[in-house]
């Protein structure tokens, strides 16, 4: 899943370039300046055991995270998924080749999306990863948004909806990350690692 964030984290790059290519500004002796937000460094995920302890842990808190997070696993799991699906649909548009954008695999992508957060809005987190929670939530939204506005340009083919589905999605990349780094901290801290599915 790390790797798929920073997939993620990487596409906004190929965003920047591909969403403004073949732009026609109004002043066509200026492009468009984005300052985009820093994005959250990585932490290491700790690597999946040889083998899952067979019984829950025996505190009530702790088993609450651990079927959390396990809950939360095959959401992640598809969204990470759709991330992949999208980069290389962002990078088959590099060079201006818009038709890509808005060839309906991207609103598909933004359907399923959209279905995955609300599965993971109605999972009840432990109230130490609260944050986390919400953190995924507004990371989906933000994603979805963007995809939003990459539907308008279709509709419009008007390239300023293309600046704030660059931002949206830097938005979703960074708060994905973030999210998960402190997951992995929590999960770690907690002792909890052995049992979350890798």
């Amino acid at each position: 899943m790390n790797k798929k964030i920073g997939l993620c984290l990487w596409v906004g790059s190929i965003l920047l370039s591909s969403l403004f290519c073949g732009a026609n500004p109004v002043n066509p002796t200026t492009t468009p300046t984005i300052e985009l937000p820093s994005t959250a460094t990585s932490i290491p995920i700790p690597p999946a055991p040889i083998s899952t302890p067979a019984n829950l842990p025996d505190s009530g808190e702790l088993r609450n995270l651990v079927e959390y997070a396990n809950a939360l696993n095959p959401w992640l799991t598809q969204a990470g998924e759709i991330l992949e699906q999208d980069a290389q649909i962002l990078e088959e548009a590099e060079g201006g080749n818009d038709t890509v954008l808005c060839d309906g695999r991207l609103e598909q992508d933004n359907l399923s999306m959209k279905m995955i957060v609300d599965q993971i809005q109605l999972l009840s987190p432990p109230p130490e990863a609260a944050v986390i929670h919400e953190l995924l939530l507004e990371s989906g939204q933000a994603w979805t948004e963007a995809l939003d506005h990459v539907e308008e340009f279709c509709d419009s083919d008007n390239q300023l909806y293309k600046i704030p589905a660059i931002l949206k999605y830097w938005e979703a990349a960074t708060k994905l990350q973030d999210a998960w780094n402190r997951f992995w901290i929590l999960m770690v801290a907690k002792g909890l690692e052995d049992w979350v599915q890798r």
